[in-house]
Parts: structure tokens; C-alpha cells; sequence
């Protein structure tokens, strides 16, 4: 019912995630074409359409209340009490709602061309007057004027636009700069932590497919594992890890280790934890007690977000990936998907045998997952990804620095990335604790210049050489920390 995609756009309940609902809900909406017949309706959505565009956001049920009000229009008051009572729809609901109706309006109109296509075949029509006057007679005019009459009325299940006239098109476009400007953390992408990568890229974003690639040992999970962790502690994303090499206990040990070399405790003198000791039980009673404080600040913390491990127990394809984010999507809205690593997967069509054409396959199916998750909305896909020894020969020669050929045996992986890193690992970067990053492809950006980063082997954290003094998230403060691990038990 269409007063069921007002109440959906409007804001009752003032949650942040309430918030981001309505503004998905109404981004379908504006987008969807969606034809009001009650003049009640129209004059309520064009005030929510007027109101989103200068506050990029939805208004609240008192102010479109106080609008009409003030205008004293008594039909649309009225006409607000019963979309106040309506019930709220939002993600896979609201597509579902929206695509019904839209599907009733369009058969609506399907059958009017189908209707003027049969005169145009029986008799002729004129459309239009004056100079604009066209007269269309037989059956080439009338497949030509159905053909277009009917193209737009084909609904698509995705919620991203796939086609268009961009020269028409150009408030969109404005629109979406508006939104850039002045909604940075949406039209940014999920930033990894190190500043070199997110100074040019800022963040990946939706859509896009970013493979990380390095040699046997050369850090490829680790920098996955980094970035998971900066997401979830530093900005407030839920990820969802998907390992295939690695068993889910090994994965929460690391993370968990990891989370002692937070810069919150570092700048109030507490060392990170050495894995392997935490991995065997071997830490003194004074790191026991840390190590449990800091195990209960990941716990317990609220500005931290979910940090959910699959490791599955069968062979996976990127579709069985889709259907797990999905599920998870629904109870918890996913910022990013890492994939450890993509050589693992299986292709779609089991008969593929050949291992290229496989992991070809496996890269065109990841970047899909990329563009078309949760009806198009579309996430960032971080794919793991191994390089040839040939290549890794040469990047010893060219002190660290990758070339393209490195990842010839799987030819899509130019094509469908849309970001390749690389990291690099040698005696002399494991004994001053550092790797080198590279950026072989950047699809919409620069390349950023090869640079080093800072590699704590002992806890498995990647950082900024530069290191700046400065909190990490938290809750918790000094006064507590060091109260939690006075009492913690050894």
C-alpha cells in the first residue's frame, strides 16, 4: 500500500540504524519512479523528496506534521494519521513492497501500450500536436513505440541504477557530489588503517573487488586480518571473514593477541603480547593479567563492532559466501567481506577443471558478489590472493616491487579488480620489522607509491611507520584499565 512506503520514509524512531533505513528506503524510492494517484500522497512526498535534498536525510513525522499544519491543508493531515498507523518496512520488506506496487502500476500501463501498439497496427495513431504532432501507422511503428513503451516498465530486482541517458541524467549526478560532500563517511569507502592507502583511495567502497596478493608467508593475511581488526575497533564496521585455510580458533587467537598492541594500551606502557607465548601458555602472571584485561575490554566494549569468522568445513563456492553475508546482513548491517584466500574457492560450474579458467571463474563470481549484494546495494570485497614464484623472483630483484606478470596464471584478476596490493617480506625487512606495499592497479585512483609499513611480528599488528600518538576507541579509561588488570585473576 502506498501509505506503507511513506511511513517507511519517515522518521518515528530516532536510531542511527533506523536512520540509515529510511534513507536506503527512500534512495528506492526516489529512484523507483513510483507514480502517487492520491494528491494526498503526492504532496507528502514531494515534501520528503524537498526535505532530503537540502538535509540528505528524512524528516521526522512532527515536522512533515508542522509543514501541513502551518498549510493548513486538512486532507493532507488526515491523510498523515493513517500513514503514522501503517506498519514500517525496510531492507528486503521494502524492495518486496515497492517492486509489488510498482508491478501493479506497470501492468497498468503495459496493457495502455499494448492498447495504442493494436491501433497503430489496425489504424494508425497521431501523437503529440502542433509541430511536435507524429503520426505512427503499421506494424513497424507499433513494435517500435511497444518496444519503448515497455522497456522501462521491466523491473529489476536490483536497488542499483545499471542504465541511463547521462546527459539527462545530470541532477543525479549533482546529487550524488551533494551527497559526497557532505556525507563523507558514506561516500568514502572502509579504510584499512594505513595512511599511505587511505590517503588515495579513501577507503573501498561498495562494488568494488580489492585482491591483495603476496608470496607464500608474505603477510597476505595478516594485512587482511589488520584491516578486519582496524574496522571493527576504529570505525564501527561488522565484517565478515571468510578463511579457508586457517580453523576459526587460530584466527580468534590472532585477532585477540592483536588487540593488546591497540594504541590505547601502548600509550599507558603496556606491551603487546607475544602470540606464540599466548598460543602455549607460557606468559608471566603480569602478562596473564593483562592479557585478560585487554581480552575483556574486546569483550565488553561498545564502540567495538562484530567481528564474525566463518571457516568452513566443505568446499564453498562465492555463491555460498553470498548466502551467508546475506543472512548475517540481515541481522547486522555488513561493512566488508574478506575472503582468505580466493585460489580456495570452488568455481560456480564444477565441471572446470582446468585450474586458470577455475580461479578465472572464481574472480568474475567475487567481483559479482561485490556489485550485486543485498539486491544490488553492492560491499566491499577484500579477495585474498596468491602470486607465482616467478613473479616473487623478480620482485627479489626489484627490491620488493611487483609487476603485473607476478599474477598472469590468472588473467581476470586485471580485469575484474578493481584495487591489486601486494605486500613484500625479505630477511632485511623481518629483521627491522617492516614490509613493503605496492599498488598494481587502482581503477579509480592513482597509484600510491610504494611505501613501508611497520610489521610487530611478535603480536602479528601492521601499523604506520610514522606512528602518532593518539587513543584508539574506547570506552574504558585509564583509571578502569588499571583497575581491570589489578583484578584480574592470574
Amino acid at each position: 500500500m502506498p501509505k506503507r512506503l511513506l511511513r517507511s520514509v519517515i522518521s518515528i524512531n530516532s536510531s542511527s540504524t533506523d536512520l540509515e533505513n529510511l534513507r536506503l528506503n527512500f534512495k528506492r524510492l526516489s529512484e523507483s519512479g513510483f507514480e502517487w494517484h492520491k494528491p494526498a500522497d503526492k504532496l507528502v512526498y514531494k515534501f520528503v523528496l524537498s526535505y532530503f535534498q537540502h538535509h540528505l536525510d528524512c524528516p521526522s513525522l512532527q515536522v512533515v506534521q508542522d509543514y501541513f499544519n502551518e498549510k493548513d491543508d486538512v486532507e493532507v493531515i488526515e491523510r498523515l494519521g493513517d500513514i503514522q498507523s501503517a506498519e514500517v518496512y525496510d531492507r528486503t520488506n521494502y524492495i518486496h513492497l515497492l517492486s509489488n506496487l510498482l508491478e501493479e502500476q506497470n501492468k497498468i500501463k503495459a496493457i495502455a501500450a499494448l492498447k495504442e501498439a493494436q491501433d497503430i497496427i489496425t489504424k494508425g495513431v497521431t501523437f503529440g500536436k502542433g509541430k511536435a504532432e507524429v503520426r505512427k501507422q503499421g506494424i513497424r511503428d507499433a513494435v517500435a513505440h511497444a518496444s519503448e513503451a515497455l522497456s522501462p516498465l521491466i523491473i529489476d530486482p536490483n536497488a542499483s541504477q545499471t542504465r541511463g541517458d547521462v546527459r539527462t541524467d545530470t541532477k543525479a549526478g549533482w546529487e550524488d557530489y551533494q551527497s559526497a560532500k557532505n556525507n563523507k563517511d558514506k561516500a568514502w569507502g572502509r579504510f584499512t588503517g594505513l595512511d599511505k592507502i587511505d590517503q588515495t583511495c579513501h577507503g573501498h567502497k561498495r562494488g568494488e573487488l580489492w585482491l591483495h596478493a603476496a608470496f607464500t608467508g608474505d603477510l597476505k593475511s595478516t594485512f587482511a586480518q589488520n584491516w578486519a581488526y582496524n574496522l571493527v575497533t576504529r570505525y564501527r564496521t561488522n565484517v565478515l571473514y571468510v578463511s579457508l585455510e586457517m580453523p576459526y580458533t587460530q584466527i580468534r587467537r590472532i585477532i585477540q593477541v592483536m588487540h593488546t598492541a591497540n594504541r590505547r594500551f601502548e600509550n599507558r606502557g603496556f606491551d603487546p603480547i607475544d602470540y606464540r607465548k599466548a598460543r602455549d601458555g607460557e606468559l608471566t602472571p603480569e602478562q596473564e593479567k593483562f592479557y585478560q584485561a585487554a581480552l575483556e575490554d574486546f569483550d565488553t566494549n561498545q564502540e567495538y563492532c562484530s567481528f564474525d569468522i566463518w571457516c568452513p568445513d566443505r568446499e564453498i563456492t562465492v555463491a555460498d559466501v553470498k548466502t551467508t553475508a546475506e543472512i548475517a546482513h540481515k541481522k547486522k548491517e555488513i561493512g566488508m567481506i574478506v575472503i582468505d584466500h580466493g585460489g580456495l574457492l570452488e568455481p560456480q560450474k564444477k565441471f572446470i577443471k582446468e585450474y586458470t579458467i577455475a580461479l578465472n571463474s572464481v574472480l568474475r563470481d567475487a567481483k559479482k558478489l561485490a556489485l550485486q549484494f543485498n539486491h544490488g546495494e553492492g560491499i566491499p570485497v577484500l579477495c585474498l590472493f596468491q602470486l607465482n614464484r616467478q613473479g616473487r623472483t623478480e620482485a627479489d630483484k626489484a627490491e620488493g616491487r611487483y609487476k603485473m606478470n607476478a599474477i598472469s596464471y590468472a588473467n581476470e584478476a586485471e580485469r575484474s579488480a578493481d584495487v591489486i596490493t601486494t605486500t613484500y617480506l625479505n630477511d632485511a625487512h623481518r629483521q627491522a620489522g617492516t614490509t613493503l606495499f605496492c599498488n598494481l592497479k587502482n581503477r579509480d585512483n592513482p597509484l600510491f607509491e610504494p611505501f613501508e609499513a611497520r610489521v610487530n611480528f611478535t603480536c602479528r599488528r601492521i601499523s604506520n611507520i610514522e606512528m602518532v600518538s593518539a587513543d584508539g576507541m574506547s570506552v574504558v579509561t585509564d583509571t578502569d584499565l588499571t583497575g581491570m588488570v589489578g583484578q584480574a585473576s592470574v
